[in-house]
């Protein structure tokens, strides 16, 4: 897991104000630095600038929808060009088990679907296996913000 100077970078992706500031809060006292946007192709373009340790998808994302953005973000969509743009751990948050089906979840490589009503434990310890997964099979690949910190 990190260093106690470094924090791993989430990405929320949700247009529920509520969950954003819930998560956004929360997860800062659990160890993470946290950026939000509220919209599916901000976050595309967003990840052609930077990256992030994992990201939270809220499975009721508006626009282009959570769906779609996860088939652009792995590259398997057939409306832009198949270029995968993260391979970062995805844990998405639906409200029930039948918005996310299992096969889309592995399809498109989602770490994990998180049901509402969320704990902001298990959502903390959920992130921490996912990122620490990650990194075990990307061990050479830096923390989304050690150019900035000076730290690999």
């Amino acid at each position: 897991m990190p260093s106690a100077l470094q924090r791993p970078h989430v990405l929320i992706v949700s247009d529920d104000p509520g969950l954003v500031d819930f998560l956004s809060e929360g997860l800062v006292y659990a160890g993470f630095w946290t950026s939000a946007i509220a919209s599916a192709l901000q976050t595309l373009e967003v990840f052609r600038l930077r990256s992030f340790d994992a990201m939270l998808l809220d499975a009721a994302l508006g626009g282009i929808g959570a769906v779609e953005l996860l088939e652009r973000l792995r590259g398997q969509s057939n409306r832009a060009t198949a270029v995968e743009r993260t391979d970062i751990p995805i844990l998405v948050i639906a409200a029930s088990s039948a918005e996310i089906p299992p096969e889309l979840a592995q399809r498109v490589g989602i770490s994990r679907v998180l049901l509402a009503p969320l704990e902001l434990d298990d959502v903390a310890v959920h992130l921490f296996d996912g990122i620490s997964r990650w990194r075990d099979s990307n061990p050479d690949r830096p923390w989304a913000d050690a150019a900035h910190f000076g730290r690999p």
